[in-house]
C-alpha cells in the first residue's frame, strides 16, 4: 500500500486490520503503474508495473492494496503480459482499498465485488466468508 507509515498505522486502527490478521505495510520506493500508459505506452507502463509487484514479492506481501483505481486495474490485468514477457510468474492480487475496508466492516465477498478480481483475492474472501 502506498503512503507514510504513520498514515498505514492509522488505517490499519480503523479498519481492523489486527482483527483480521491483515498487516498493511507501505512499499518502499512504490512508483506509480504509468497510468494512462498502459495504452499510449505499454511496454513503459508494465515495466512500470512489475517494478511494483516485485517490490510488494520483495517486502513478503501477499496481496496488494492500492488507493488508486487505475493501479489497482493496470496491476492486476498485466501480470500475465508481464509473465510472458519477462518470463516471470506473478500471481498476486490487486485490490482498491475500499475492498478491504468493505471486507473489515463485515460485508460479504460480493458486496465487497471479490467476484470481480482476475487473480482472486484469497485471503479477504475468507475473511469475507466467516
Amino acid at each position: 500500500m502506498c503512503g507514510t507509515n504513520e498514515k498505514l498505522v492509522e488505517l490499519n486502527e480503523r479498519i481492523k486490520c489486527e482483527e483480521l490478521d491483515i498487516q498493511l505495510n507501505e512499499i518502499p520506493d512504490w512508483n506509480c503503474c504509468g497510468g494512462a500508459l498502459a495504452f499510449s505506452e505499454p511496454e513503459k507502463s508494465q515495466e512500470m508495473i512489475k517494478g511494483i509487484i516485485e517490490a510488494a514479492y520483495d517486502n513478503g506481501a501477499d496481496m496488494i492494496v492500492t488507493p488508486c483505481p487505475l493501479c489497482q486495474a493496470n496491476v492486476e490485468i498485466y501480470q500475465d503480459n508481464i509473465n510472458e514477457t519477462y518470463g516471470t510468474k506473478f500471481n498476486m492480487p490487486v485490490v482498491y482499498y475500499s475492498t478491504l475496508m468493505s471486507v473489515a466492516f463485515g460485508r460479504s465477498a460480493a458486496d465487497a465485488a471479490l467476484n470481480g478480481q482476475i487473480i482472486p483475492a484469497k485471503q479477504l474472501e475468507e475473511i469475507a466468508n466467516k
